[in-house]
């Protein structure tokens, strides 16, 4: 899992330390860096009196809506919490915590069901005007993945298509640390989403594979895929401990 969080990149370390067991720390400077990722933590502190601005431009984006997201403060005063909370934070998160504790509230942060878009936000002519200008693979959170999957599969058997469901799996031995481990699971999603076209869908399950939907794809079209991902992911990853297979099956109606 990655956790997207705006604060100092001086604070790598500690974010590493305390929640990257779990999560792959991916520290940026704005909303316009953040990756996509399962949760978003934003240190009030780092960004002062811009963070309305921040969770704006968070909420404003449809990459990174839905995405739980919570403010990071060392404020105590409930009125700050109600602020952040107004302004369109999911949770608030106090410091100081021990590592253990800060754990436990991220992992609850990334348990929360992806926002929903009210009536007011969304609008027939809002969904006309929206444009996906992303590149490479639709990437989606693993809880949206299953139904996303469902709704494909009643059209590819409505129309007769087909399409190549692709798991990509990553084995290593037990001396690598978690952090390690983020690290090349992150190469590898973006080695799947650099390589697939922007038709087909791709989202991280978990802490060693990648599923991905090939809408469309043969057989013969999804081992290339396939191929093209290994060979990608190879490129960049120099660590030899680490091991990429996969699994490949046809899915749909012929």
């Amino acid at each position: 899992m990655v956790a997207g969080i705006i604060d100092s990149v001086n604070n790598t370390r500690f974010w590493e330390e305390s929640i990257g067991e779990a999560f792959e720390c991916v520290l940026t400077a704005d909303a316009a860096g953040l990756p996509d990722c399962d949760i978003i933590l934003v240190s009030e502190e780092y960004c002062s009196g811009s963070v309305g601005s921040v969770i704006s431009s968070i909420r404003s984006s449809e990459r990174l809506r839905r995405i739980p997201t919570a403010a990071v403060t060392s404020d105590t005063s409930g009125e700050n919490q109600e602020i952040l909370l107004a302004m369109g934070f999911d949770d608030i998160i106090r410091l100081p915590l021990c590592g253990q504790l800060l754990l436990r509230r991220v992992r609850a942060l990334n348990a929360l069901p992806p926002r929903e878009d009210s009536d007011s936000e969304v609008s027939f002519e809002k969904l006309l005007a929206m444009r996906d200008r992303d590149t490479g693979a639709f990437c989606v959170r693993s809880k949206d993945f299953a139904n996303i999957f469902r709704f494909v599969m009643r059209i590819l058997e409505r129309t007769g298509r087909s399409a190549q469901m692709l798991v990509m799996s990553l084995s290593c031995d037990s001396s690598r640390s978690p952090a390690s481990r983020h690290k090349v699971m992150h190469t590898l999603s973006e080695a799947v989403r650099l390589c697939l076209r922007r038709g087909d869908m791709a989202s991280v399950c978990g802490d060693d594979s990648v599923m991905v939907l090939l809408i469309g794809a043969d057989d013969d079209g999804g081992h290339l895929v396939a191929s093209r991902i290994v060979s990608s992911f190879y490129s960049e990853c120099d660590d030899g401990a680490f091991e990429l297979s996969y699994d490949i099956k046809e899915v749909g109606s012929k």
